[in-house]
């Protein structure tokens, strides 16, 4: 705000004399030719790399978690988890993956448009939110008399892995 206050009433040619100082040879960016912008841009989408320290780090602890607390034998088999909260759960988290799935999938690779976010049902993303939250709250108490409070890490550790490995599937 202090910025828009001193900036207020002076021209832009007076901003930029005051931002960048005269000695200094800086392009502008807002004129650059078609060709070169084209060439910035494909640089930029060759050296962006999804794979990342936090991005193995991430799977790895996952697998580590999924391993250590035998996650599937306790979902199939202990006695000890609510399973009517866990089916409701994992169904609203489900529904949760279909959405994405149709978004991203079915209208950026069949329908081929590639800005999807401008598809004509615009309530889907709100309620795709709404059940993946109210999903894994259930999720979450469905499973609290198994690990107590450690179902939290562990399901936010588990969740964090998927989200992760999604970042690795091509574009």
């Amino acid at each position: 705000q202090w910025y828009q206050r001193r900036v207020r009433g002076m021209s832009p040619d007076s901003v930029r004399q005051r931002l960048v100082p005269e000695d200094e040879d800086v392009p502008d960016i807002n004129n650059i030719p078609d060709d070169e912008r084209a060439a910035i841009d494909a640089v930029i989408a060759r050296n962006k790399s999804t794979l990342s320290i936090s991005t193995v780090g991430w799977m790895v602890s996952a697998l580590m978690v999924f391993n250590y607390t035998d996650f599937l034998n306790v979902l199939v088999y202990d006695g000890r988890v609510n399973r009517g909260l866990l089916k409701i759960g994992s169904s609203l988290v489900g529904v949760n993956l279909l959405v994405g799935v149709y978004l991203v999938v079915y209208l950026s690779y069949i329908r081929n448009k590639p800005d999807w976010t401008n598809h004509t049902h615009p309530a889907l993303i709100p309620v795709a939110t709404l059940c993946a939250c109210v999903g894994l709250v259930l999720c979450t108490v469905a499973l609290w008399p198994v690990w107590g409070f450690l179902t939290l890490p562990i399901l936010f550790t588990l969740f964090m892995g998927l989200v992760m490995l999604a970042t690795l599937l091509p574009v």
